[in-house]
Parts: structure tokens; sequence; C-alpha cells
């Protein structure tokens, strides 16, 4: 099969293979490598720093300076869903930016955080353990070509159906560069503006995948943690001073779990923040296009742009409640194990180690808000208010007027 020989890590390894819970972020660490903010490497440093230089100037740069470059150098010439479609991309390409200079500044913790992985899968001795693992490895690589999929399927789509029309994707403003003035000035812009819109979407998978890709081997972890848990004491020939080593050792296992989070937890409190600002708002404007001036190309086109808009916040913050709900699970777990009749030692140290299993994992936006699914459905909610604030205000009226946007 080619898939497999190309992307193997897609792909469940045998149970008898050491678990190795990296593979989970593989293509997406080499996705990072591509977005050019990592140290160049020696063989390749010219090439690096050019490839560098020339993604970053187009698509983190400059892209969200064009956005807004173009709309006041050619305002009065935007149709209603020209406007609409650059406006919910311009939102959508200012938190992008933020989101990589923000994963370009933190992009370190990834490879620490894989190094606690690589602690966690030496505990791992049994096949049913290591099953887990892989199965959440070839899951997390999915998860992230299915990403790469949406985000490339909307960058292609609106370049077609923009030049199918006659005009750029965006219309950003390209010094000494007007492409009604002939072919091949529309080609040129028409081919800059498709280079850093697939750039943008490029950087912005592995800003909004990576903590997906993180979090499902954390989950296969905890799993595995929860049943070595419940075999706490079950052990009849163990004496009391080896049942209380083995609780000592899942406690030391449970401070390796929290300081994989800790570790993580600034770029996913910056990144996430960010998104949740704005998701509301492009989403709104993709509405209001999608409902009122989209014709059917540009439907296709808005539709993948939601899409993949939801699939930056919605994923990871369903994980975040499944993550709490392993937590609890551990709890329980815990309970579960063969206490009862423990030396008193054993029982003082089981109680305070319950208590620390029964507080949660959380993640922050910003130290502001918990991500979780109910801030996610808050925030997308305010793209009904948006779009209901137009229909009250009878703007998509005014906007499909000729002299409403000049």
């Amino acid at each position: 099969m080619v898939l497999h020989r190309l992307f193997p890590a897609m792909f469940p390894a045998k149970d008898t293979e050491p678990a190795k819970s990296r593979n989970a972020t593989l293509y997406l660490l080499r996705c990072v490598f591509f977005m050019g903010i990592q140290s160049p490497p020696k063989n390749f440093f010219l090439v690096y720093i050019l490839w560098s230089f020339a993604l970053n100037l187009c698509s983190t740069f400059y892209q969200p300076i064009g956005f807004i470059s173009g709309f006041i150098s050619h305002l009065s010439e935007f149709s209603p869903g020209d406007f609409l479609t650059s406006m919910q991309v311009t939102f959508n390409a200012y938190s992008c930016s933020t989101k990589v200079i923000i994963v370009w500044l933190l992009h370190k913790r990834f490879e620490q955080a894989n190094l606690i992985l690589d602690q966690m899968d030496k505990r791992l001795t049994q096949p049913r353990e290591r099953s887990k693992v892989h199965s959440a490895v070839s899951f997390s690589n999915r998860i992230f070509f299915g990403f790469m999929t949406v985000y490339m399927v909307y960058a292609t789509s609106t370049f077609i159906s923009a030049v199918s029309f006659g005009r750029p994707p965006y219309q950003n403003y390209y010094p000494f560069l007007d492409w009604r003035a002939s072919k091949w000035e529309f080609w040129l812009q028409a081919g800059l503006e498709y280079f850093a819109m697939l750039g943008a979407c490029f950087q912005d998978v592995c800003v909004d995948c990576y903590p997906i890709n993180f979090i499902l081997p954390l989950r296969a972890h905890m799993r595995n943690f929860a049943d070595r848990l419940r075999q706490l004491g079950q052990d009849p020939n163990e004496s009391p001073e080896e049942s209380h080593e083995k609780l000592i050792e899942c406690i030391q296992d449970h401070k390796v779990i929290l300081r994989f989070c800790d570790t993580l937890r600034p770029v996913i409190s910056g990144t996430i923040f960010v998104q949740l600002l704005v998701v509301g708002l492009v989403l709104g404007f993709t509405i209001i296009n999608i409902v009122l001036f989209a014709n059917f190309a540009s439907r296709i086109a808005a539709l993948s742009f939601m899409t993949a808009v939801l699939l930056e916040t919605t994923p990871f913050c369903i994980l975040c409640n499944y993550l709490t709900d392993d937590c609890f699970d551990l709890a329980d777990a815990l309970f579960e194990s063969n206490w009862i009749d423990k030396e008193q030692r054993y029982k003082k140290t089981l109680i305070q180690f319950l208590q620390s299993l029964q507080k949660p994992i959380v993640f922050m936006a910003g130290n502001v808000f918990t991500i979780s699914v109910a801030t996610n459905i808050s925030a997308t909610k305010f793209s009904f208010s948006v779009f209901t604030l137009v229909k009250q205000m009878n703007i998509a009226e005014k906007l499909s007027q000729p002299s409403a946007i000049e």
C-alpha cells in the first residue's frame, strides 16, 4: 500500500513493537520545520533562510497588511460577496499570524513535551498498553492530514472560484502591481495571493493541530495509568513495602503527566485565546456571505472556510472535556484498588494521592477562561448575533446597492 510506505505513522504499529508516543507529532513537527521558524540546518543553511524569509514575508507578515491595504485602495470596487470574503479572511489572517509568532517563540516546548512522552513510554510493558498508544499515534496523524486536506481545499477552491470570474481571490494590495492592467499582472497577483494563502493555511494547520497531536497520546497514557491504579494491591504475595513502593511509582507517574501539561500550557493558552477571540466574528461574516450574497462556487469556498475555522477550536475543546473525564476516571480507579486491608502508612499516602487526582487537568485560554466545549459554543454563538444584527439593520440590502461601498 502506497500510503503505508509513505506515511507509516498513519497506521497502528504491531503490539510487539515498542511504543513511540512522539510519532503522534511526527508529521506535525516536520511541517513546523518547513514553516521556517526553527534553527537553520547546517547543510541547508542558506536555502532554509531564503525559504523562511519568502514564506513568512508573504504569509505571516505581509498578507494581513495586504488585506487592509486592498480595502483602502479598492473598497469602492468590491462586490458585497468580495467584501465579506476579504473581511472574514482578514480577521483570520491576523489571528493566524499572531498564533504563528506565539509558536515561533515557544516551539522548543514541543521537543520538551516529546521527551516527557518518551519517559511515559518506558512504563509500558504489556501489549494491550502499547496497543492503546499505537492507536492514538495513528489517529493523531490521520487527524493532522485531515486538517491539511480541509485547509488546502479552502485555499484552492477560493482561488479557482475567483479566477474563473476574472479577479484575484482577495484583491490584496501589492506595490507597483495593477492586476487590471494586463493578463500577466492579473495572473502574477493571483499567483502571489494563492501562494500566500497556501502558506498561511500550511502554517494554520500546524498551529491549530498541535494541541490535538499532543493530547491524544496523553489520553492513551492516562487510560493505561488508570489500569495500573486499579491493579494496586491486587497481588497477595507482595509485601507492604512493595505495595507502598508501587503506590509511590504511580504518584511519580502522575507528576510526569502534570509536567507534560505544564510544558504545553503556555503555547496552548496563547494560540487558543487568540482564536476564540475572533471565531465568532469570522463565522458571522461567513454565514452572511453564504446566505445572502455568495454564488454556488463562492458558497463551496465559504463552506470549506467555515469548516476550517470550526476545526481551529472545536476538536481541542472537545478533547479538553474528555481530559477532565479522564482525570475523574483516575480518581475512581485509585479508589477501586485494593486498599482497605493495607497498613496505615499506605492509606495515608493513598488519601493524599486521591485528593490530588480529584483536581482535573484544565487548560486556560490566556488565563482568562477555561478551554471547554461550553466556552467554544459561547464563542461561536456570537456569529449568530452578528448575522441577526445585519438582518435587523438591513445592512445586506444597503450593501447590495451599487453605491453602498463607494
